[in-house]
């Protein structure tokens, strides 16, 4: 199997790496939809710039990229939103029936690693608007969702993979201090507990960009993995700290938005007052506050979805020159703001 630096037909092969961080390696090839060989039509001006983007750029890009395209993006961002917060009133209700005030307190933890990888699905869902971002396309819904449903088996198969991955690399660090504790009887070595998640953390963010490559490339899921792992080598710490920051940003613009339907679900409680039982009144302020979550959720979910996409495309403008070639097709191909050249006289 080859691995592929280009969006849609592989046979080409990897670009050196000695050129890794230069941006002038090998050219890209098309973008999705584009005949092999063809340059990709530039119908508008590109949503991003075609460029190496700094951080704060590619987290600009990304609320532009939502807002451009907010049919596409809230349409995946409901869905998804709506599965987490389906769970979310799974526990609430569980917690109600059988848990404590501290757990009730921290109910929203149980479903916290469900929220991340779902935006990490978001990412792969979410690549071929990216893509026809980058050639300054607008992409509404359906189109989207026709880019992506020939795509969906292996991008499911794919998100389950790097799921069970990321279960194995945090569960096989943790059972050894427990292990070591049962067979000396020395409980110190739980203390080692708190580094077991370090392995699952480097690996996510090597594994971060196969969703993208899978969508955008057309790659098989193992290829899609081979690719994520080289283009997200020597820019770990980058990436890493990249979406630490936008993470941050994320829960608190979450925390803002679920503000109404927590406010709402506390009101009608309230004034339900002697009128439902308990079971009645939790049962009500979990659904809305469900509610609230998803409407929180659709707006998140697709602006974390969309900077994992970016980020594939700024390490594929750092090491693969895919800028250099998108830029040549941006000045090469007529458009609104350059018309065709005119046939000269006599041909």
């Amino acid at each position: 199997m080859t691995e592929t630096p280009g969006w849609t037909s592989p046979g080409s092969p990897e670009p050196p790496p000695g050129t890794a961080e230069t941006g002038h390696s090998t050219p890209a090839a098309p973008l999705p939809g584009t005949p092999a060989g063809a340059l990709p039509p530039f119908p508008g001006t590109p949503l991003i710039p075609l460029r190496p983007l700094g951080f704060g750029e590619l987290m600009d890009g990304a609320f532009a990229l939502v807002r451009r395209n907010w049919r596409a993006a809230f349409g995946f961002g409901l869905g998804l939103g709506a599965l987490v917060e389906l769970a979310q009133a799974g526990v609430d209700w569980w917690i109600h029936l059988h848990g404590t005030d501290a757990e009730a307190l921290f109910s929203s933890f149980y479903t916290r690693p469900v929220a991340a990888l779902l935006s990490i699905l978001a990412a792969g869902l979410l690549a071929p608007v990216v893509g026809n971002a980058l050639t300054g396309r607008d992409t509404p819904l359906r189109e989207a969702w026709a880019l992506v449903r020939p795509r969906f088996g292996p991008l499911l198969g794919l998100y389950l993979l790097v799921v069970l991955i990321l279960l194995a690399a945090l569960a096989a660090p943790a059972a050894l201090p427990v292990l070591l504790s049962a067979a000396t009887g020395g409980a110190g070595w739980l203390a080692l507990l708190l580094l077991a998640p370090l392995p699952a953390l480097w690996l996510s963010v090597r594994l971060l960009l196969a969703l993208p490559a899978l969508m955008l490339e057309k790659q098989t899921v193992g290829a899609a993995l081979k690719r994520s792992w080289r283009l997200a080598r020597g820019a770990w710490w980058r990436i890493f700290a990249l979406l630490l920051v936008f993470s941050i940003a994320l829960y608190f613009l979450t925390e803002v938005l679920l503000v109404p339907g927590r406010l709402v679900s506390d009101l009608v409680v309230g004034l339900s007052g002697g009128l439902g039982s308990d079971d009645t009144d939790a049962a009500v302020g979990i659904a809305i506050t469900a509610i609230g979550g998803t409407l929180a959720h659709t707006v998140t979910v697709p602006l974390a979805g969309a900077l994992y996409a970016l980020v594939y495309t700024d390490r594929r403008f750092r090491r693969e020159a895919l800028d250099l070639e998108l830029t040549a097709a941006a000045a090469d191909r007529p458009g609104p703001a350059r018309p065709a050249a005119a046939v000269p006289s006599g041909v």
